[in-house]
């Protein structure tokens, strides 16, 4: 952006209109008077005088515009009409004294004419300097405003002598004081040509009104030419908005934080539908969800994935909802066609929980559909082996079957932990994932350790060195 300021007075016109009329006529005089003598003092100037001559007609034009033109050139050519009479020189014709008389009229009517517009351009930039609505500015390198416009006294209420009689870094509000100097020093030191920037003046009620600022050095160095816009109604709005803004997102955090928590519910609703048939403690779902999430920490994934297993993995038993009573909650143990029906509860809680979306439900239908499946490939339903199991679905197998091992059900008595944890490990590379098998013993082993207050006893099970998997959930199978 350009930096807009009163223009300057220094220029030639300006110098010359200070010199009186009559100093200005007694120069010009002098001047015509030097030039003559000098032609008389030596004969040998030829043509020299017609040039001399046209000094004091600018002089004169400078000063007197049209007026001074046309009396110079009239003065001028009766000097060279003086001299050619005392040199009775009869070679210059009467066309030769009109031609140079024109000379001297264009010539001067020339300067007259630059002057003149000279004149016009900086009244009309000295008017546009005390109408406009910018605060125009110029200041010295001591830090004091020079020259002001009226939109200062409009916008602040000090007058313009209160604004130049003091350092105007006074008016400063304090918190802005330093950026000012800053911003100031940069472009006085040669860092930058121009500077732009916002701070707080102080007003005669001793309020402050935003100011943003375009300021750059003159050519001279010496002065600091600025304009100023008051931007306050701006500042206020562009802070009105960012109140506004962080309202808005508290008030969004809030209502995401009570969508989490009404899924939430819903989840473990959904879960304890299912539980309620064959569980009275209405934890098992609650257990595997916890194991099932320390395994994945110990396994190496991230906080994120930690958390959507531990709320998708009560969901893994959904599908008995569609399991008749007579086959759930069988006391003895089940015919081969009733076993058949009872692995559709991976079927059933799949075709429940897909097509949501959400994170959790999505995780919730992988989980619900293989954690039956077995690592050799002898699972069910669909015979997965190896990798081809989810992640998900490989962890919740493992803590599925612990905690349906270590509590009693209908159709069992419960295992002692150590008999489930053996069992587990024996399980490693057959219907378990080794490296998932390998984190729930690390799980255990501290958990041991943690209640014997020492070493654990479920290190000597391990098969293998404690893993580190730190890929997402929905990528890996």
């Amino acid at each position: 952006m350009g930096v807009l300021h009163r223009p300057p007075t220094s220029s030639t016109s300006h110098r010359i209109s200070r010199i009186g009329p009559w100093a200005t006529v007694v120069l010009a005089a002098l001047l015509y008077a030097g030039v003559y003598a000098l032609r008389a003092d030596d004969r040998n100037v030829v043509n020299a005088e017609d040039v001399m001559l046209a000094l004091p007609l600018a002089l004169l034009a400078l000063r007197f515009g049209v007026r001074g033109a046309l009396a110079g050139s009239v003065i001028a050519l009766a000097l060279l009409g003086v001299w050619d009479a005392e040199a009775r020189n009869t070679s210059v014709s009467l066309e030769g004294f009109l031609s140079l008389g024109l000379t001297f009229v264009l010539l001067g009517l020339l300067v007259a004419r630059f002057v003149e517009q000279r004149q016009e351009l900086e009244a009309a930039l000295m008017q546009y300097f005390d109408d406009s609505l910018d605060l125009l500015a110029t200041a010295d390198l001591e830090g004091r405003f020079t020259r002001l416009n009226d939109a200062w006294e409009r916008t602040l209420g000090h007058s313009v002598k209160t604004l130049c009689s003091r350092p105007f870094i006074e008016f400063v509000h304090p918190e802005d004081r330093d950026r000012t100097i800053a911003e100031t020093a940069a472009m006085v030191d040669g860092g930058r040509d121009a500077v732009g920037f916002r701070n707080r003046y102080r007003g005669a009620d001793g309020s402050y009104r935003w100011l943003e600022w375009n300021a750059r050095l003159a050519p001279g160095r010496a002065t600091i030419n600025a304009f100023a816009r008051d931007v306050t109604a701006l500042v206020e709005a562009e802070q009105l908005a960012a109140a506004h803004a962080d309202e808005l997102e508290h008030a969004v955090a809030a209502r995401t934080r009570e969508l989490e928590e009404s899924r939430e519910k819903m989840i473990r609703r959904l879960a304890l539908a299912a539980e309620y048939r064959d569980d009275d403690t209405f934890e098992h779902t609650e257990r595997v969800g916890a194991l099932a999430a320390a395994v994945a920490e110990e396994l190496g994934l991230d906080v994120e994935d930690v958390e959507v297993l531990r709320l998708a993995a009560p969901l893994h038993d959904v599908g008995k909802i569609g399991i008749p009573d007579a086959i759930l909650l069988k006391p003895g143990k089940l015919t081969p066609e009733e076993y058949d029906v009872m692995k559709r509860h991976t079927v059933l809680g799949a075709r429940l929980l897909t097509g949501s979306g959400a994170p959790v439900l999505e995780l919730g239908c992988q989980i619900a559909e293989t954690h039956h499946e077995r690592w050799d490939g002898n699972g069910y339903p669909g015979g997965l082996a190896g990798e081809e199991i989810p992640l998900a679905g490989r962890i919740v197998a493992v803590a599925d079957v612990f905690d349906a091992l270590t509590h009693e059900r209908p159709y069992k008595d419960a295992w002692p932990e150590e008999e489930a944890v053996a069992e587990i490990a024996q399980g490693a590379g057959g219907q378990f994932d080794p490296l998932v098998v390998a984190a729930f013993l690390a799980v255990q082993d501290r958990k041991r350790a943690a209640r014997n207050g020492g070493a654990g006893a479920c290190s000597e099970l391990s098969l293998v060195p404690r893993p580190h998997v730190g890929t997402a959930l929905s990528r890996t199978r």
